[in-house]
């Protein structure tokens, strides 16, 4: 009679110390150890991971939700310099492997858009963002050492890359500009990659 009683506080106080553990998980760090790996630009305010033996990064990326939610009912969020704002919440796990890429064009309020070799993108895998390193712009033409990225979202929001505080509940996810992120792999928010050169490039 006991057992039953004692496996459903076991199972109570197992769930207790797993939220408390993802509620831990999911704050801003500062680059504590062990995720102290930097890309050296940008991203760095709202990404932290660590580097790991074969050279792969694990870690997380940062968004702000702006208390806004759409019409559509999905929470707005954007990415903020999570050091300067208080509030910033895991958005996706963060998988990468290290590549090069070559550098095309950069859209006007959209992520820079980079070649890579299709043979090159990991199999299996969803790797869709390529990042680079260092402070500066990378050269148009010219490759770049850098990471491709594979984002695995942890929950489910509207993702708005800029302007963010524009959005209104008024509107959908689309309609304020965004991108609809559920839970699970996710490649359309952050792709930035191409296997082909736009013709003249």
């Amino acid at each position: 009679m006991f057992k039953p009683i004692t496996m459903l506080l076991g199972a109570a106080l197992t769930l207790c110390g797993f939220t408390a553990h993802a509620d831990e998980a999911s704050r801003w760090r500062e680059h504590e150890a062990p995720f102290t790996f930097l890309f050296g630009n940008d991203i760095d305010s709202h990404q932290e991971t660590q580097q790991t033996r074969d050279g792969s990064l694990f870690g997380f990326l940062y968004v702000r939700l702006t208390g806004v939610v759409t019409k559509d009912r999905y929470p707005v969020a954007t990415h903020v310099d999570c050091n300067t704002n208080p509030g910033c919440i895991v958005g996706w796990r963060l998988d990468g492997r290290p590549l090069r890429a070559t550098f095309l064009y950069q859209p006007m309020h959209d992520h820079a858009v980079f070649l890579v070799n299709r043979p090159d993108i990991p199999q299996p895998g969803s790797h869709a963002h390529f990042h680079w390193l260092g402070s500066l712009m990378p050269q148009p033409h010219l490759p770049v050492e850098g990471y491709l990225l594979q984002l695995t979202a942890m929950s489910r929001f509207c993702f708005i890359h800029h302007d963010a505080q524009s959005a209104t509940s008024e509107a959908t996810c689309r309609d304020n500009g965004g991108t609809r992120v559920d839970s699970g792999v996710d490649i359309a928010s952050h792709l930035n990659i191409v296997t082909s050169a736009p013709p003249g490039m």
